[in-house]
């Protein structure tokens, strides 16, 4: 069951997929629950808390997830109001004495800019800081190579083209994570310019790969508290469409997503074939902490 704030409008669209029960603001906890700190550096903050609150369904009916999306104070938002932010988001310095468990950060549209060129990179190091020793961290795509980047010295490198569609990967160690999953439920979406190199992780003793592509690539990486994943298993199915329309109609040079349209033709609905794997792993990854 996930605690909302009762006037986010993420939750119309939630219904009927999850149990929700409402609390006025965002700072009124719950004893009881889990509590998971989200930091959303995606372009579209309405869409991505869809996508990540979605797969926040614990397999205890009574089990309570109450998540805090963590607003940056040094970032200038272009994308949403600040008073949508200021109603719905956290400070790291409102939220720094509660009990959180976990966190999610998401990807953002920087991976063709230096970690410390970022604009908010200092800020981001010191939330790094704050979750480190917390019981579970997810990082996803340009967040988990900034994470391993701050947490292991580990570079990313730019691809001569695109990563873009949805890919079969190999599992490579066995997690709980993985419960219930097999090998061919093992399909995560893609949408990057850089990669992390197997060597690199190899390098170090505490970076276990669990899911590679079939370049070898890592794609999933753990150490003791932290899992980083280089794809998108949280997109849903319409995401890799919306970001291929959006480039071509901003006349960019981009490729049609692999293995996601029927017959590889745009006109075609998509596979929502990761749909089994993304609902399972969050779901293992609740249970896990």
């Amino acid at each position: 069951m996930l605690i909302l704030n009762k006037n986010m409008p993420v939750i119309e669209e939630l219904k009927g997929m999850i149990d929700i029960k409402t609390k006025n603001g965002k700072l009124n906890v719950s004893k009881k629950s889990k509590k998971i700190l989200v930091l959303n550096l995606m372009p579209n903050k309405v869409k991505t808390e869809y996508h990540i609150l979605r797969l926040l369904n614990t397999k205890k009916p009574d089990e309570e997830i109450e998540p805090f999306f963590l607003k940056l104070d040094t970032h200038k938002y272009k994308n949403i109001d600040v008073e949508y932010l200021n109603e719905f988001y956290v400070s790291l310095e409102e939220i720094k004495n509660l009990d959180i468990e976990a966190a999610i950060i998401t990807g953002a549209p920087l991976e063709k800019i230096k970690f410390e060129e970022v604009a908010y990179w200092e800020e981001l190091k010191g939330i790094f800081e704050f979750i480190n020793n917390l019981k579970s961290s997810i990082f996803i795509c340009w967040g988990s190579q900034a994470a391993l980047y701050y947490f292991h010295n580990i570079p990313k490198y730019d691809y001569k083209r695109k990563k873009f569609g949805v890919f079969k990967h190999n599992c490579e160690n066995k997690s709980k994570l993985f419960d219930s999953l097999d090998n061919e439920d093992f399909k995560i979406p893609h949408s990057r310019y850089t990669y992390i190199k197997r060597e690199d992780i190899k390098k170090k003793s505490s970076l276990e790969i669990l899911l590679s592509d079939e370049n070898n690539e890592p794609v999933i990486v753990k150490d003791k508290n932290k899992i980083y994943i280089s794809g998108h298993m949280e997109y849903d199915k319409y995401n890799l469409r919306d970001e291929y329309v959006r480039d071509i109609n901003n006349n960019l040079e981009i490729n049609i997503p692999d293995n996601y349209f029927l017959d590889n033709k745009p006109e075609n609905s998509p596979a929502f074939s990761w749909e089994k794997f993304s609902r399972i792993f969050y779901s293992n990854w609740l249970e896990s902490f």
